[in-house]
C-alpha cells in the first residue's frame, strides 16, 4: 500500500490517504490490480429498541487473493451528518458504500 501521511497544519491534523491500493497476491509475480483504499460504511443498529446509526470511512481489506469479495474494518473516521448526505459525499468522492443492519 502507498504510504499514508499525517501532517499538522495550524490547529488541524491533515491525513492524506491514497485513493487506490495495490492488490497483493503471493502466488502472482505482479499485482492483479488496484482497489479503493476506503469503504463508506453505514451501520444501522436495531437491537432491543435502542435504534441508532453510525457511519464513516473504513479501511478496505483486499481479499482478491482468496477469490472473495473485499472486506472492511470497523469505522476509522466517523461522519456526523445524515445518511443521505454521507452517501452523497461517498458518491462525489467515488467511494463505495456498504450498509449493514443488525
Amino acid at each position: 500500500m502507498k504510504s499514508i501521511t499525517f501532517k499538522k497544519k495550524n490547529d488541524k491534523i491533515v491525513i492524506e490517504i491514497p485513493f487506490w491500493s495495490a492488490r497483493c497476491n503471493p502466488w502472482m509475480d505482479e499485482s492483479p490490480g488496484d482497489y479503493p483504499t476506503l469503504t463508506g460504511l453505514v451501520m444501522i443498529h436495531n437491537k432491543d429498541g435502542n435504534d441508532w446509526d453510525e457511519m464513516g470511512f473504513a479501511y478496505t481489506i483486499d481479499m482478491d487473493y482468496k477469490d472473495k469479495p473485499d472486506q472492511y474494518t470497523d469505522i476509522m473516521f466517523h461522519y456526523g451528518g445524515e445518511q443521505k448526505d454521507f452517501e452523497k459525499l461517498c458518491a462525489k468522492l467515488g467511494i463505495g458504500v456498504v450498509i449493514l443492519e443488525d
